[in-house]
């Protein structure tokens, strides 16, 4: 079992890595389907750990489906902006 600190750690690595244009990746084993499952999975462990920081939940899963569809669909630069504003949000200091 993971704690949450590392999870929230892990999920902070990932929405910098996930900004990362396809042809940016550093290593041909990062792309975007692995950033994506590996930002899914952490927050869906962190979430269920979260005691005093409830509220924001729904606000963060709202902000992360709409980076999803904002890769998804072409628009990296506001998918960009939004995991840079989760990430600048201090994810990590989450409780």
């Amino acid at each position: 079992m993971t704690a949450l600190r590392e999870l929230l750690g892990y999920l902070s690595d990932e929405l910098v890595g996930i900004t990362f244009a396809p042809d940016r990746y550093p290593s041909r084993y990062m792309n975007y389907e692995d950033s994506k499952s590996c930002i899914s999975n952490s927050w869906s462990e962190a979430k269920a750990k979260l005691k005093r920081d409830v509220i924001l939940i729904a606000p963060i899963d709202a902000l992360l489906d709409e980076m999803f569809t904002a890769f998804e669909s072409g628009n990296t630069n506001k998918g960009a902006d939004i995991a840079m504003s989760l990430w600048a949000a201090d994810i990590k200091k989450l409780r």
